[in-house]
């Protein structure tokens, strides 16, 4: 076999990267099943950065893909595989040395990214890189109802970037990646967004990614808080997805009032994962 050639994600196409992603996840206790569109949603959602993102030709097909995002200066890793026929090659590791030597090169300061708790191979090299756990971050999935209760409060369905700039005071910890801010605002037609207001004060809120029933953002101000809002704001919108799942993703667990809340609400606690996270 041929040196592998380690060059950025620019140099082909998005179908290839979509490709490559489905087939590297494809022997996955739950294989990966994206639409070309929902790979690109996701991206355009974490905001990929095509330039310092790399790929890894064998033989002239791209073998292995390292998918990364920046915010200011900061990066996060979206997504790396390797298809199955090429791996035990070295070749994230060429893909994470490129990236990370592009990254400092353009100023960057901090590199994170999520790993499931159960994917020891891949926090391992994480951790030969340098990085280290952050945070846990607890995963739950919310079964549809047979029957949903007409909504206690009078909510109204506003824009996410309506309601931004106050929603981050009630927030009692920083967003992954995936659920901040930036990823709101990035796909705005697909985020269903409730509010309870008192005049111009935003009391509670909800962010729903509704094409994959994602609870991005659920926030109560605390003076409001134990009067059953975040659970009305959950029940509104399961209205607008009926007979579906609803999760949320990415809990940090040093919130136990949220992980007990969750509990109550009869949802189930999936695989989490972990913020790794290094200083460039």
């Amino acid at each position: 076999m041929s040196a592998p050639t380690i060059l950025p994600a620019s140099e082909t196409s998005m179908e290839m990267l979509c490709e490559t992603m489905l087939d590297a996840f494809s022997d996955y206790a739950i294989p990966l099943q994206l639409s070309t569109k929902q790979f690109a949603d996701m991206m355009c959602q974490r905001g990929l950065d095509l330039a310092s993102s790399r790929i890894a030709l064998v033989e002239g097909q791209v073998a292995a893909i390292w998918l990364t995002a920046i915010r200011d200066n900061r990066a996060y890793l979206i997504s790396s595989g390797t298809r199955p026929a090429h791996r035990s090659k070295g070749l994230a590791r060429a893909m994470a040395t490129s990236n990370l030597a592009h990254l400092k090169k353009v100023g960057v300061r901090s590199f994170q990214t999520e790993v499931l708790r159960n994917n020891d191979t891949a926090e391992a090299l994480y951790r030969s890189l340098g990085m280290t756990r952050h945070r846990q971050l607890d995963c739950y999935s919310l079964s549809a109802p047979d029957h949903v209760e007409p909504p206690k409060f009078q909510f109204k369905q506003t824009t996410w970037d309506e309601i931004a700039p106050k929603a981050q005071a009630l927030l009692e910890w920083e967003p992954s990646w995936q659920n901040d801010r930036h990823a709101l605002s990035a796909l705005p037609e697909q985020v269903a967004c409730l509010s309870l207001l008192d005049g111009s004060d935003l009391i509670a809120f909800a962010a729903l990614q509704s094409q994959t029933g994602t609870v991005q953002q659920i926030a109560v101000h605390r003076s409001a808080r134990r009067a059953g809002i975040a659970s009305a704001l959950v029940a509104a919108l399961q209205t607008q997805m009926p007979g579906r799942a609803m999760r949320f993703i990415n809990i940090c667990d040093s919130d136990p009032a949220f992980r007990q809340w969750v509990s109550h609400m009869g949802a189930q606690e999936m695989i989490g994962q972990y913020e790794l996270r290094m200083s460039l």
